[in-house]
């Protein structure tokens, strides 16, 4: 099968060569490294990592949160993609075994597989207990305990070519509503491997970093809620609009490029 691996990348020298390297070790046909407005070494170490299965696409601005997954699926799909597996790049744990699990279920018949990052149990309370909140309301929303607290904003994942297909592109610069509109249509979405958090090694973010990227999650959360129940698409529960890091994504640049992407003729 024709599996890809796509890794947003922004500033990430220190680990995406790492990242890379999980994602071959793990049966990746091809792996995109989706570098943007990056003002380190990420782009350079990318395009010089020495497999050919490697490739670096390169956007001199930030696209904003989750648009970079959106704009690697576009090409992946644009090659034949059968599967492709979202990976982020600040991640320093050990990923193979858990990312060809991923890889593994598309042979299987899975649309979307997700990972269970919490499976000792789920915070609460605090910060991290608001996320977990929103999470397990929009799958319940959905009728789909059985996905826990998982979303795609969290841990890696892996789509189908059927998914790409099926779910607008632009949906997965939003994830849970990508997860959302994927359990709409009646596509196969599960669990397809277990990592608890505090093995992904995630880069630990500090400031308002990390209150900014719990808005967004749950106002993705909320949105996907909403949209999937037939409403519109608004970030706001109760009194409270959810913003986040959502005013950083690049809409406009992410129809620039798939409108790139789709018009070429020629494949590399």
């Amino acid at each position: 099968m024709n599996l890809w691996s796509v890794i947003p990348a922004q500033n990430e020298e220190r680990t995406i060569a790492h990242v890379i390297g999980e994602c071959l070790a793990a049966g990746s046909s091809r792996v995109l490294v989706v570098c943007n407005g990056s003002s380190d070494r990420t782009a350079g170490i990318a395009q010089s990592y020495p497999d050919t299965r490697v490739t670096a696409f390169w956007e001199p601005e930030p696209l904003g949160m989750d648009v970079p997954r959106a704009i690697g699926a576009i090409i992946a799909h644009r090659h034949g993609a059968d599967g492709i597996l979202f990976c982020d790049g600040d991640l320093s744990g050990k990923l193979a075994a858990h990312l060809s699990s991923l890889l593994a279920t598309i042979a299987r018949g899975f649309d979307l597989s997700l990972t269970d990052c919490y499976p000792r149990g789920l915070p609460y309370g605090g910060m991290a207990g608001r996320v977990i909140e929103a999470r397990l309301d929009l799958n319940s929303s959905m009728g789909r305990h059985d996905l826990g607290a998982a979303v795609m904003s969290h841990g890696p994942s892996c789509i189908s070519r059927r998914f790409m297909d099926s779910v607008p592109y632009q949906a997965l610069a939003i994830p849970p509503l990508a997860q959302a509109l994927a359990v709409k249509q009646g596509l196969k979405v599960s669990i397809g491997g277990v990592l608890a958090h505090q093995l992904l090694g995630s880069r630990e973010r500090r400031g308002s970093h990390p209150e900014k990227i719990a808005d967004l999650i749950i106002g993705d959360c909320v949105l996907a809620k909403w949209v999937f129940n037939g409403g519109l698409p608004a970030r706001c529960e109760g009194r409270r609009a959810y913003i986040g890091f959502d005013n950083t994504r690049r809409w406009d640049l992410l129809k620039y490029h798939a409108d790139r992407i789709t018009a070429q003729t020629e494949l590399p």
